[in-house]
């Protein structure tokens, strides 16, 4: 439920701003803090599924050719998975904080990129480095959300 409602938000800032500034992606940004705190690592497929999803659901939106975003966010989980997995529980400490905000960074690269890189032109870079610097705050916020939570958790 949380994911439908920060696509929503998403969504809905994307409107308010009219195309006028490059929204971050806190859809993803909450799908891979959801990841980080999954306790079974067999069960990953729900976030592959909600990473397609959500998407599918933007490229149809805003893009008008499903794929661009669809494939970048599954990759995400899939590195999100693959990094986060070789970690074993007991290691993920508050002390992991450099690589939670690599991949919560991650989910803000690769994205936007994608577009970008099949596509190309000045202006795509223009608008993928505004984005950037755009989702900082929202890294920042997501980050400080981790570590409420692994100080309350006591790790």
């Amino acid at each position: 439920m949380l994911l439908i409602i920060l696509w929503l938000i998403q969504d809905l800032l994307t409107v308010f701003v009219g195309g006028g500034m490059q929204i971050p992606g806190v859809f993803m940004l909450g799908l891979v803090y959801k990841l980080l705190f999954n306790e079974g690592s067999d069960d990953n497929l729900w976030a592959i599924w909600s990473a397609f999803a959500g998407g599918i659901l933007w490229d149809l939106r805003w893009i008008g050719v499903p794929g661009f975003f669809t494939l970048s966010n599954v990759i995400v989980v899939m590195i999100v998975i693959q990094v986060w997995g070789t970690i074993p529980p007991q290691g993920r400490t508050s002390g992991t904080g450099l690589l939670v905000f690599v991949l919560m960074e991650i989910s803000q690269l690769i994205p936007p990129m994608l577009p970008v890189l099949i596509l190309g032109g000045n202006t795509g870079w223009t608008f993928f480095l505004i984005q950037q610097a755009y989702s900082l705050p929202a890294i920042s916020v997501t980050m400080y959300l981790y570590l409420q939570r692994m100080k309350k958790t006591k790790v």
